[in-house]
């Protein structure tokens, strides 16, 4: 199932990635949620097993999707000041929403457990799953409302739509009408001229391009598609050649080491503290200590009819970091800058990791794993932001969706076969936080400059 649902998130995520920079990116959001919410529902009413996995591959794709799009669109709104910010606000509401979804999970599998006179049965999930999916419905209709992207308007040479985008922005922040906007169609006009008789062509080549979607169809489906292929190719040999080659191939790696995902990392500590009885320096060493994927899925269950809640309230405590780490990149990272943070995450990281084999005080132990959560958040949604301020509106979604193929299919696969002795583990998460550290600290850095155009 797991399996399932990382290969969905792998396509979704590069699909809906080059779909909107084929098409822009403001239908793809509603898009994405109502994939979601058809997902949910039919996950919850499923009989069969094919269904089951359909349902999962589904809610994949557009979960992911989500992730992909929301992220480009937002960032192309955001002052130059400001972008941190309110990229790392995204990622501390879905920290947020994680860890009040653990916390309900917590609360309610013992009242469902006495409920069905002490035997625990699958249907509950069905229930939670249903509920969770009617807000997407909510805000797909919602978010149909929201303006295009000016940038993408103005990167397909559209300029009066992007005109009206940017006086509607105006008079919302500005509480102005529409009209006292200084900035007029001639002007932007005026602009994109003077870059065409002033530059040469190919350094206009990445900057402005003409509406693709203008363009004269044949009608035939099997030309349309072979028309978008060869134009997503284009977008991916362009982020492989100079000047983005470095920057691909690093963002690639830092995101391909990161490919465990904070509820598996979570779990992962989870484990290891059980397992080791509260981190014990002995137990650690010793080989009878093994992370595996079936105690990190039914460890939380004594048996059919009790629930282990010393290991739920566990995982809730340590995924309380997550929000800490995501709170103090959102304080610092617009002020310090987005590489720093990078690399001091995984450096700080890998010696909370390195000082779990040195020490035996439960205390000191349970502060390490606080912050080898809070590294591994930090880095994650650092990444993330270098990667969408260093390509221009024309690739931006399609290195966002390329970058999360691989550590969704690397993810799923070493989750299926995981089965490491508990030092081992440690040695492993270690290396993944500073190598991606030694990665990061050759990324360029657009703190407080203008993003890559």
């Amino acid at each position: 199932m797991k399996i399932r649902l990382c290969i969905g998130m792998a396509v979704g995520a590069f699909v809906f990635g080059i779909i909107i920079d084929a098409s822009g990116r403001k239908g793809s959001i509603p898009a994405t949620m109502i994939a979601v919410f058809c997902a949910t529902i039919s996950l919850s009413f499923a009989q069969t097993t094919f269904l089951i996995y359909l349902s999962i591959f589904v809610l994949g794709l557009g979960l992911a999707g989500n992730n992909v799009v929301l992220r480009v669109y937002v960032i192309e709104f955001l002052p130059m000041k400001r972008r941190g910010f309110c990229l790392v606000a995204l990622d501390v509401l879905g920290v947020i929403g994680y860890v009040s979804a653990l916390g309900l999970s917590w609360l309610l599998m013992p009242s469902i457990v006495r409920l069905q006179n002490k035997k625990f049965r699958p249907n509950s999930w069905r229930v939670l799953i249903g509920l969770g999916g009617i807000p997407n419905l909510i805000m797909a209709c919602a978010t149909s409302l929201l303006p295009a992207s000016p940038r993408y308007l103005l990167y397909r040479r559209r300029y009066e739509e992007a005109l009206t985008v940017l006086r509607q922005i105006y008079a919302i922040n500005n509480s102005k009408h529409a009209d006292t906007y200084t900035v007029r169609l001639s002007y932007i006009k005026s602009f994109f001229s003077f870059y065409k008789y002033n530059f040469s062509l190919r350094t206009l080549d990445n900057c402005v391009r003409p509406d693709e979607e203008d363009e004269e169809d044949t009608g035939n489906v099997s030309k349309i598609v072979w028309k978008f292929y060869i134009k997503t190719r284009k977008r991916i040999r362009k982020i492989c050649s100079t000047p983005f080659k470095c920057t691909t191939i690093l963002g690639l790696c830092i995101n391909l080491l990161q490919f465990p995902g904070i509820i598996w990392v979570a779990l992962w500590n989870t484990q290891l503290f059980q397992e080791t009885e509260n981190f014990n320096k002995s137990a650690k060493k010793n080989s009878t200590c093994v992370v595996d994927i079936e105690n990190l899925a039914l460890g939380f269950l004594h048996n059919c009819q009790e629930i282990d809640t010393d290991r739920f309230r566990i995982l809730f405590y340590l995924s309380l970091s997550y929000i800490l780490g995501e709170i103090l990149l959102l304080i610092g990272i617009d002020v310090i800058g987005r590489k720093i943070f990078l690399v001091l995450s995984g450096l700080v990281g890998t010696a909370a990791c390195l000082g779990l084999l040195f020490t035996v005080h439960n205390i000191v132990q349970i502060v390490l794993s606080l912050i080898i959560l809070a590294a591994y958040a930090i880095g994650r949604t650092t990444t993330s932001i270098l990667l969408l301020e260093n390509y221009f509106t024309g690739v931006r979604g399609t290195i966002i969706g390329l970058s999360r193929i691989f550590p969704y299919l690397v993810g799923s696969f070493t989750k299926l076969f995981l089965n490491i002795q508990c030092l081992t583990s440690i040695y492993i998460m270690s290396g993944i936080l500073l190598s991606a550290a030694v990665a990061g600290s050759r990324m360029p850095d657009l703190t407080r400059l203008p993003m890559q155009e």
